[in-house]
């Protein structure tokens, strides 16, 4: 293409593309940002570190019971939340624009492994790509490791520095272990070249260096995350194996996701353009990264038996895009109808993502709640108790998990109104002094509605019958007047 030889072009094409993947995912986002356990639970360590100087040596929680990451997160997001008074919308912002910032870097490390118009057109895919956007508005720890992801291509393609690359990587193990700890393997691979006392040293060296935070506090409580990874690494059905179904199931989650940002819903086309892209790619002379790079990661996670989560492969759909597109390219005449189609399935989806009603929510939780929905629901009970001191229950999902609440009753009840409740957890009628009003907000519980039905009737035997109900997507809200 000859538009692509013009350097004034390429450049103008870019920030084009970069334009267009910001305006896409900022797209009412100060309404429709989904704000669940895991974005209160971040907020308010973050908020801790900001008003209390809480600076503590552990990071996000991950799934794993015990294993704890270093708070890198914390530090990277807390400027932005600290500028904008606690405004989680504006934190993700900060994110996608981080996100934005990483294309071109995306772009020349395509280039460098395939062409410009691979890297171009994969640019063009991403800047669109609904599930791309689905995961750049997701404010938690993963979503950071899409750009740093672009980072590491650029750096491994572009006179790779041992420190520096695994530094990178040792910053993605520490926003999330589950993804960044599988990209070490590729590391010594990469450099298997130079390997030598200095190399592992230099590798080691920028891997655990964003864990400092850790290994301290392991030196000083007796190595509990270890204990923690080798207790679960010899959990039977979950820890280290050998089973061809956790491969064959990982794969599909593989296909799953790479099908997100190519042409939801339709997996057929993605598959057959991904599977045509990896045999094409055994054409190009960097053949032998492009493979290394989806399969080493890929299989080292597959030895653990809990088996892959969608998210847990981010870091290989940058790369798994541009295959794809690759792919896409050698089909000859059918390669501009079937770009076309795949740009106007990506747009049609996107409303999906801005109503909102079918975006990614956070694990174990498939309520639809904005952080709107909870600004809603406390202008509700500030409303209707009109300067007067109120308390209030809170039923989670995860249970007992109040963290989202504390968050906003701090970043944004107590600003605007000048108070907190009386009470808002653990307390009975007696308890009470000075509250005229009590509220219960909940949310629908699919998994276990009976334990919300006892929930619920409690309420009422404790504070009488509601005299007043509101309800903003899946939160719901009773007023009882107690006085």
């Amino acid at each position: 293409m000859s538009f692509l030889k013009n350097k004034r072009n390429l450049l103008s094409a870019i920030l084009l593309l970069m334009l267009l993947a910001f305006c896409l995912r900022t797209h009412h986002l100060s309404t429709d940002l989904l704000f669940h356990r895991d974005q209160g639970l971040h907020s308010l360590s973050i908020w801790n570190i900001w008003h209390e100087g809480k600076l503590s040596l552990l990071g996000p929680l991950s799934d794993v019971d015990g294993l704890t990451h270093a708070p890198i997160y914390f530090w990277l997001m807390l400027p932005a939340y600290a500028l904008s008074g606690g405004d989680p919308a504006v934190a993700s912002l900060f994110q996608i624009t981080l996100e934005v910032l990483s294309l071109p870097l995306l772009f020349f490390a395509i280039k460098r492994l395939f062409n410009s118009r691979t890297a171009l057109l994969t640019l063009l895919i991403y800047s669109v790509s609904y599930g791309g956007i689905g995961l750049s508005r997701w404010l938690v720890n993963v979503t950071p490791i899409l750009p740093l992801t672009n980072l590491l291509l650029f750096l491994l393609t572009h006179n790779p520095k041992v420190f520096i690359t695994s530094l990178v990587v040792g910053i993605i193990t520490q926003m999330d272990a589950a993804i960044g700890v599988f990209l070490l393997p590729f590391i010594f691979w990469f450099f298997r070249s130079r390997f030598n006392i200095k190399t592992i040293i230099l590798i080691m060296a920028g891997f655990l260096l964003p864990a400092l935070p850790l290994l301290v506090f392991e030196l000083r409580h007796n190595f509990v995350i270890t204990q923690a990874v080798l207790n679960f690494s010899g959990k039977s059905g979950h820890g280290l194996g050998l089973n061809p179904s956790v491969f064959i199931a990982n794969l599909g989650v593989l296909f799953t996701e790479i099908n997100k940002i190519i042409s939801y819903p339709y997996i057929y086309i993605s598959s057959i353009l991904f599977v045509f892209g990896l045999y094409k790619v055994k054409q190009l002379k960097n053949y032998n990264f492009i493979y290394a790079f989806l399969l080493i990661p890929f299989i080292c996670l597959s030895f653990f038996q809990r088996g892959a989560i969608g998210f847990f492969l981010i870091s290989l759909l940058p790369l798994s895009l541009a295959i794809s597109i690759y792919g896409l390219q050698s089909l000859s005449g059918l390669t501009y109808p079937l770009l076309i189609l795949i740009l106007c399935l990506n747009l049609i989806q996107l409303p999906n993502v801005y109503k909102p009603n079918n975006a990614l929510t956070p694990i174990g939780n498939a309520n639809i709640i904005t952080l709107q929905d909870r600004k809603n629901i406390i202008d509700f009970m500030y409303q209707q108790a009109n300067g007067e001191q109120f308390s209030v229950w809170f039923y989670t999902i995860p249970y007992f998990q109040e963290e989202v609440w504390d968050y906003m009753l701090y970043y944004y009840a107590e600003p605007k109104y000048g108070y907190l409740p009386e009470q808002t957890t653990g307390f009975s009628p007696n308890d009470l002094k000075t509250s005229q009003y009590f509220f219960a907000v909940y949310e629908p519980d699919e998994d276990r509605p009976t334990k919300l039905e006892s929930w619920q009737k409690e309420t009422v035997k404790n504070f009488g019958p509601s005299i007043k109900t509101f309800s903003t997507h899946d939160l719901y809200i009773n007023l009882h007047n107690i006085r």
